[in-house]
């Protein structure tokens, strides 16, 4: 759902400020939320260095490198790219906190990132002309900055990985990285000269899209990734957190009123295979 709603404020707004919209947007979520259910909002001292760490890693470069590449690439593109932390975050993982994958999990990661490659690349109809298929050159600039999103999105989930694992709440950290996003993007307002003159908030349609984004994929999202860390190792909560492009082929298929590529489809049965040995 996040990804069919950013390419528009996202290209429209600029990476840094449609972060910035959307990071306000998460904190208010969770905050309310928080409040609401009377969950535990206290975050013991120890892990607020690693959550800072997750933060500025996985939310703040890693979302802004994501959005620069939707914004040059589109999101079908992006999402190939994006894809590849779950490959990062395994090496990340093995080489930092000593996870070590098991065969089956092995097999299950390259099944579920081989779907998904099938599925983006491969699974655009030919005689189906989209916005979302525009690039804006030079593509090496998106092709980069999709590979650094993926990178720093790993890093993100590693740094959380021993916090989730210690049974800290997964809503409590999910704010505690939008408030940290939050106050390091709205830092870099006063030397953002894109937005001089310009309103803080965008009006209309595209805050509603901005606010969308930020509630599915900052918030909403980004709390059950949190929490599917309290049990899975990195390697296989990223694999499944990588697989939007298969899960939103329904959307698609509505949107334009075309039904997606044989291949599209062959990739969602990779996809669903991944996640059953995951689950067995």
């Amino acid at each position: 759902m996040a990804a069919l709603v950013s390419h528009r404020p996202a290209t429209e707004l600029g990476s840094l400020h449609f972060n910035r919209v959307r990071m306000i947007v998460a904190t208010l979520i969770m905050g309310t939320l928080l409040i609401v259910s009377g969950r535990p909002v206290a975050i013991p001292p120890e892990f607020w260095l690693p959550i800072m760490f997750s933060a500025v890693t996985g939310v703040v470069l890693g979302d802004f490198f994501l959005f620069v590449t939707m914004r040059r690439l589109g999101p079908r593109r992006t999402n190939v790219l994006f894809a590849t932390n779950a490959v990062f975050a395994a090496i990340i993982g093995w080489v930092i906190l000593g996870e070590v994958v098991s065969a089956r999990t092995a097999i299950a990661v390259l099944l579920g990132f081989g779907g998904v490659v099938l599925a983006v690349v491969f699974g655009k109809r030919r005689d189906l002309l989209h916005k979302w298929e525009s690039v804006m050159p030079p593509l090496w600039i998106g092709v980069v900055a999709g590979l650094l999103a993926a990178i720093c999105q790993a890093f993100g989930v590693v740094f959380a990985r021993p916090v989730m694992a210690a049974g800290v709440d997964p809503v409590a950290v999910t704010l505690a990285r939008a408030v940290v996003g939050a106050a390091v993007f709205w830092a870099t307002l006063p030397f953002d000269r894109s937005r001089v003159g310009m309103p803080l908030l965008p009006r209309g349609k595209l805050l509603a899209l901005t606010g969308l984004n930020g509630l599915f994929g900052l918030g909403v999202g980004a709390a059950m990734l949190m929490a599917a860390l309290e049990m899975g190792n990195v390697a296989t909560v990223t694999i499944l957190s990588s697989t939007t492009p298969v899960m939103i082929l329904p959307f698609i298929w509505a949107r334009t009123g075309r039904m997606p590529a044989p291949a599209a489809w062959l990739g969602a049965i990779l996809v669903v295979i991944c996640t059953m040995l995951i689950a067995i």
